[in-house]
């Protein structure tokens, strides 16, 4: 009876055997399958007469072989940020394709705005030049306004995917938190469910994609798993969710990721979220969106500033003081209040130095009624009144002056109320040109250089132009003497500097100030004056024949050009490089980043698949091993039977 037990034991031992290996072949190509393998165990013999004579054989378990918990982590790690980087790459490449360098490019567009001036400059007469710098500017209005709005629908398009993953995201928790349960109600039995184990590891790896997790197991089989470092999204069979949300500040741009778990909400920082989809999207909305933005942005208003007020320094067709050339909704200088402001307090902002903006953006948190912090979005620092620093630091009040701009408050702030300025963005997203007629351009001066007495040297006049610096058009009683003195100094009545050494060729400059107003002039001479010659600034005719062959202020405009304008290097003419490096750099990082973080996932995930996948050459060769030995237990099966029959028929 006993070697009938053991023929029996021998033949269903070696099919159950057959039966995993089946299931390991039938799982070859399935994704995130481990290789399973029934571990065989002898049956205690017994003793009898002589010896102990073994009973068989039976199956302790069925185990997941090469399953390493080591690897699977790294596998879910590096899978987590390679995931980051190619959805910021992917977004970034197509900000990209509206940033076209050369013909067609923004550059060029500023560019041809620019150089239009020069015929103006030369035939300020011309009603056709005019109506070419007026078409040009348009289009470049047109250019930035359009490319601001499609930097705003990417980023949308990128706020509803955060949105979709979040989805997914939860939809991985609830089914991890199901199987949870499967495994808590099987853990009982000693036996482990493979398969379910299986899923769960792979639903796991899925959610790495989305969200980088860390997890935990329990004693009951089941396993935990927290997000950005401490928040648990499962727990045992309970499920919590995220959500996308708009940020409090900056709403209609940047977004917030939050943690839900029944009633209560957490912000989760965009630090804290490790790796995943995620977010790769977070920094791209929140970092790389505000800042190309804040980049492109800080050329437009710059541009405009600059150009408005050398407009605003000329005359125009009809003898009037020019208008602005560029402008932008009045939004485009006042700060974005938090939604969870208590006060009803208003931050504006004026631009005092265009040469001083700065492709940021600013965050700013009232600590108390009167106190206030002002942190930079593009490096983190603090303004402390006279410079940034790394650490926090405090302003007592406003007005402040930093980078260019000047911010004011105006109501009672509360404790909490926080601001957003993003002056540059702003402006750009409604620049427009409202010139109408192509008389409105101001090309000629409103001041003039004439001859006085004496002048006994051979000095002529070549270039005359003024530059309102800030405020608006602020003069001394004209006419100023401009008089000169041995050995190569001219001084200009009623102007500081006291004097400026003259050079035959070179511009000199000479400021004028009336309160917040402030007016340089430019003046350039060639020949060489004599001691006590005076030269006579006055104002310029507004009508006649001389204000229509009056090209001064046009001039001036195109001599922008190659003025200094952005960050104390690069003129204006060249301004767009500014953003398309800092582009270019961003998207080089990305796609750098994201070549060499799916290499390390490709290499994680096939190491972990080395050790755990299945080898279809070794499961043929066990295929061959216990189909022999069912075919073996199979024939010792019939071998008993026949000695039993035998046996029994002795007794007959």
């Amino acid at each position: 009876m006993s070697a009938l037990n053991i023929a029996t034991r021998a033949l269903t031992t070696n099919q159950a055997v057959l039966q995993v290996i089946g299931h390991n072949i039938a799982n070859v190509n399935t994704e995130g399958y481990t290789r399973q393998r029934a571990e065989l165990q002898a049956v205690a013999g017994q003793r009898l007469g002589s010896g102990y004579f073994g009973k068989g054989v039976q199956i302790e378990t069925v185990a997941r072989v090469g399953y390493d918990a080591f690897l699977t982590r790294e596998a879910n790690g590096t899978r987590s940020t390679a995931a980051a980087d190619a959805i910021r790459a992917e977004y970034l490449r197509s900000v990209e394709s509206l940033f076209p360098t050369g013909d067609g490019g923004l550059g060029q567009v500023l560019n041809d705005a620019l150089n239009a001036w020069v015929d103006v400059a030369n035939a300020p007469d011309d009603t056709t030049a005019r109506q070419v710098v007026l078409s040009r500017f348009d289009a470049l209005a047109t250019r930035v306004r359009d490319t601001m709005a499609r930097l705003d629908e990417i980023t949308q398009g990128a706020r509803v995917q955060a949105g979709e993953i979040a989805g997914e995201v939860n939809r991985l928790a609830l089914a991890i938190a199901q199987v949870n349960e499967s495994i808590a109600r099987v853990a009982g039995s000693g036996v482990p469910p493979n398969d379910l184990l299986d899923q769960r590891d792979h639903l796991i790896a899925q959610l790495n994609e989305k969200i980088q997790v860390t997890t935990l197991a329990a004693d009951d089989g089941t396993l935990s798993v927290f997000v950005a470092g401490s928040l648990p999204l499962v727990l045992g069979n309970q499920a919590a969710r995220l959500e996308v949300a708009r940020a409090t500040v900056d709403s209609d741009r940047q977004i917030q990721l939050q943690f839900v778990q029944g009633a209560t909400r957490y912000d989760i920082p965009r630090e804290f979220v490790g790796g995943g989809q995620l977010r790769g999207l977070l920094d791209f909305i929140n970092r790389d969106v505000v800042q190309t933005q804040a980049e492109l942005g800080r050329v437009a208003l710059a541009t405009a500033e600059v150009l408005n007020r050398q407009q605003r320094s000329g005359l125009n067709a009809l003898g009037a003081p020019g208008t602005d050339l560029l402008t932008y909704a009045p939004a485009g200088l006042q700060a974005k209040p938090g939604s969870e402001n208590t006060s009803t307090a208003t931050m504006t902002l004026t631009v005092a130095d265009p040469a001083a903006l700065r492709a940021t953006d600013y965050d700013i948190t009232y600590t108390s009624g009167t106190n206030v912090q002002i942190r930079r979005s593009s490096d983190g620092w603090f303004w402390n009144g006279t410079a940034w620093q790394p650490s926090a630091a405090t302003l007592g009040t406003l007005p402040a002056q930093l980078d260019g701009l000047t911010l004011s408050i105006s109501g009672t702030p509360a404790a909490g109320d926080r601001f957003y300025i993003r002056a540059g963005a702003d402006a750009a997203s409604s620049l427009h040109m409202p010139l109408a007629s192509p008389a409105e351009l101001a090309a000629a001066n409103r001041v003039q250089l004439a001859l006085g007495t004496p002048n006994n040297g051979n000095a002529t006049i070549e270039a005359v132009s003024a530059h309102i610096n800030s405020g608006s058009w602020a003069m001394p009683a004209l006419p100023a003497a401009l008089t000169f003195t041995a050995p190569n100094q001219f001084a200009l009545a009623g102007f500081t500097p006291a004097s400026v050494t003259y050079t035959p060729g070179e511009p000199m400059e000479f400021t004028y100030t009336s309160g917040g107003n402030s007016v340089t002039v430019r003046l350039t001479l060639r020949g060489q004056p004599q001691n006590g010659d005076v030269f006579q600034l006055q104002a310029a005719p507004t009508s006649g024949a001389a204000l229509v062959v009056n090209g001064g202020n046009a001039s001036a405009m195109l001599a922008l050009r190659d003025d200094v304008l952005f960050d104390g290097t690069t003129p204006l003419s060249d301004g767009y490089l500014a953003v398309f490096s800092g582009l270019a750099a961003r998207i080089n990082e990305a796609q750098t980043r994201a070549t060499f973080t799916r290499a390390q996932a490709t290499d994680a995930e096939q190491r972990r698949a080395n050790l755990a996948g299945v080898n279809l050459d070794e499961e043929a060769a066990r295929l061959l091993q216990f189909q022999q030995a069912y075919q073996a237990s199979a024939k010792y099966l019939q071998t008993v039977q026949s000695v039993f029959d035998t046996l029994l028929a002795t007794f007959r």
